[in-house]
């Protein structure tokens, strides 16, 4: 997206809270985590669990804390809650304190342990997500699929972030090569109905057939 109309939309998109606010401008002078999601995809997490009326979510990547914290700000006024898994120990350290200070501790379910690991363990408890939002490393994406298909809901939606890093110049050489790959497999899956959206760095969403 150019800077024009990334200007032109934070003229709208506001965060929910002061807290959010605060942990965008901290996140954003910092080259030690991996960068958050966009304030525009944020706010569109928040619609869709707001107009679906959406109750579970898991989150593969939680960084320190910014999407869960949005999207716990929308779960908040739906009566849902989320997981959220993190494998990196200084970042879940973090991850917990912020979530703690959000006020969103008891929406939050935070796991430290490998995505591949922790969702493996989630499939056999039988679980299933009305929204799973993909945000862990990238390489992840097209490996953990299948395993996202199974755990989303009939009617669910897997909304993967940064998908358009394949025609996104500052971003580094063969990382859009996984996100193109998740991007040909998603569209090809038949039990998906895909779509990509130019907010961000890209938002692919899928809806299980």
């Amino acid at each position: 997206m150019d800077a024009r109309t990334a200007q032109y939309l934070r003229d709208f998109i506001k965060h929910d809270s002061e807290f959010l606010d605060e942990l965008e401008k901290s996140n954003r002078s910092r080259n030690d985590i991996q960068p958050m999601i966009e304030i525009e995809v944020g706010k569109f997490l928040v619609f869709l669990i707001r107009a679906k009326k959406i109750k579970s979510v898991l989150e593969l990547g939680t960084s320190n804390g910014y999407s869960a914290i949005w999207m716990a700000s929308a779960l908040k006024k739906t009566g849902g809650k989320i997981i959220t898994i993190e494998g990196h120990d200084r970042i879940f350290a973090e991850a917990e304190k912020n979530i703690a200070a959000s006020g969103y501790g008891d929406i939050i379910e935070l796991i430290h342990g490998k995505a591949e690991v922790e969702t493996a363990k989630l499939l056999e408890k039988g679980e299933k997500f009305d929204l799973i939002f993909q945000d862990c490393g990238k390489y992840l994406y097209p490996m953990l699929l299948e395993t996202t298909v199974k755990l989303c809901k009939k009617g669910g939606i897997i909304a993967a972030d940064d998908s358009l890093f394949r025609v996104t110049e500052t971003v580094r050489s063969g990382l859009g090569d996984y996100t193109h790959d998740y991007n040909r497999a998603v569209f090809a899956h038949k039990k998906l109905l895909s779509t990509i959206l130019p907010i961000g760095h890209g938002l692919t969403v899928s809806l299980k057939l």
